[in-house]
This record gives C-alpha cells, structure tokens and sequence, in this order.
C-alpha cells in the first residue's frame, strides 16, 4: 500500500527480456527512499513491484507479463516515479494508492496557468464510472484530486513542487500514463454490481 506521495525521481538503467517478463533496474537517491531490504513493495510510476536485488543505489525487479500487458512501457534512461510502502505508523499525504494499475490513459492536452498545469486526461472509457469531482485518483503513482469530470475525460491540477520532484513535468500532448482509480469506488462498483 502506497500513498501517492512520492519520495524520489529514479532512473530506468537496464532493461533485460525474460521471454514474456522482464529484468528491470532502477538507480535511485538512497537518502530519498526508505526501502532498504529484499522483498520491499516499490511503487514504480504507480506499479507496485517486488525488490528483487539490491546493488549500490540500485532496486532490481522482475516484471511479470502481466503486469507489463496493463501498464505503460518501461524503457530504459527514462525517469520515473519511486515511492517506498506506506508504514501504518507514519503519515499519510494522499490516498491510499494499491500499485494495482487499472489502465492507461492518454493525456489530451496540458494548459498552464499561473504556474500550475492542468492536465486533460482521456482514461479507457471503461474507468469513468470510478472517477468523480474532488475523488482521488493516482497518475504514474502520484495522488492526484480530480478537478472536473466529463463524458469521456477528466482534468487535474498540478502545482509546481509536483511538476519539480515527480516526472510528471515531462509529460506531454499524447503521453500515456498509468492510472489507478480510487480503491473505494472500485471496491463499491463490484458491490453493487453483485447485489
């Protein structure tokens, strides 16, 4: 279990294919995350994954097919968002974020005002049911609140410490992000739909 509030900005080093699966390594600011042991849960860009190996400032993780069939593709030199799970001792900031990604989403354009942008994000239409005005929603594992909700899209606010300490600043124009939908509503949905 995460929180959406992410610790440090790591970097993809190495990607190495395991027929379907894959070897991932990631360097990362020691001082920044708090993991530190064979079996920790890391969220990556939102995806949840297992240390594997641990070298000099670096996580090495196996990705199953599964996960790489449902969330965006990892590829190597680029930045990411790294966050350790949540301790039930310490603080929560966002939300409860699992790192169980729903789906990808597209991001349809990026307005800036003041210093803030506000993204429009196009999710798969079957997501728009879990996402509501003022709800939570993690993108590339960071908690997020939804501004407003249309038919078929949504839009968020990202101030400029987010756009500085997570890789969000990198998006652009068609940029595909993983996103995770609010585990309530989620967990509501199937519910109601069982009753």
């Amino acid at each position: 279990m995460f929180t959406g509030i992410i610790q440090s900005i790591g970097l993809i080093k190495k990607i190495e294919s395991l027929k379907k699966d894959a070897r991932i390594t990631v360097a990362y600011e020691a001082n920044k995350i708090k993991a530190s042991n064979l079996g920790d849960s890391i969220s990556i860009n939102g995806v949840c994954l297992t240390v594997q190996k641990k070298q000099k400032n670096q996580f090495i993780f196996h990705v199953s097919a599964e996960t790489l069939s449902r969330t965006i593709s990892f590829s190597e030199k680029s930045l990411v968002n790294l966050e350790s799970a949540v301790l039930y001792n310490g603080k929560v900031g966002g939300h409860f974020v699992t790192g169980h990604i729903d789906g990808i989403a597209k991001i349809a354009s990026i307005k800036t005002t003041s210093q803030c942008w506000i993204l429009e994000i196009k999710p798969p239409k079957k997501l728009m049911k879990f996402i509501a005005e003022k709800g939570s929603i993690a993108i590339n594992g960071v908690s997020l609140t939804v501004n407003s909700v249309k038919s078929d899209n949504f839009k968020v606010n990202i101030i400029p410490f987010t756009l500085k300490e997570t890789n969000l600043g990198s998006l652009t124009k068609g940029s595909e992000i993983n996103i995770e939908v609010d585990l309530i509503a989620r967990y509501l949905e199937n519910i109601l739909k069982r009753k």
